[in-house]
């Protein structure tokens, strides 16, 4: 079997679910994003909370890391289109406030790897 043919065929395992990459970036850095965000951290909350119920959010979370947090975030969510995921993250709040820009990409969930540990009892859950 050729390289070419190995390629196709790997190509043609591809899930391609097309979803969309929201980037959540700061407009103005500050030492302390919280002292910024928090006025209106329940609303965001709420609106994340909202996405989650009706199933358009997939994963979504801050960037960061142990050297620390600016203040960004970044989210997955399924639309109909490019132009629906466009319009309802600007109904963010941080983002309606002017704190934080939305930027919209598309994304294609092709391939890889995720594993789900529930712990009924415990009410806990891991993500590995």
């Amino acid at each position: 079997m050729s390289d070419t043919t190995n390629a196709q065929e790997q190509l043609s395992k591809l899930r391609r679910k097309q979803l969309f990459l929201v980037e959540m970036a700061m407009i103005t850095p500050a030492e302390d994003p919280l002292s910024v965000l928090g006025p209106r951290l329940d609303e965001h909350l709420a609106w994340l909370m909202e996405r989650e119920n009706t199933g358009s959010l997939f994963p979504a979370g801050t960037l960061g890391d142990e050297t620390g947090w600016d203040g960004s975030g970044m989210a997955i969510v399924r639309a109909e289109s490019h132009a629906a995921a466009e319009v309802d993250v600007q109904t963010e709040p941080f983002c309606k406030a002017g704190i934080r820009k939305n930027t919209v990409r598309g994304w294609q969930l092709n391939e890889g790897n995720v594993t789900l540990r529930l712990k009924l009892l415990r009410d806990t859950f891991e993500v590995i």
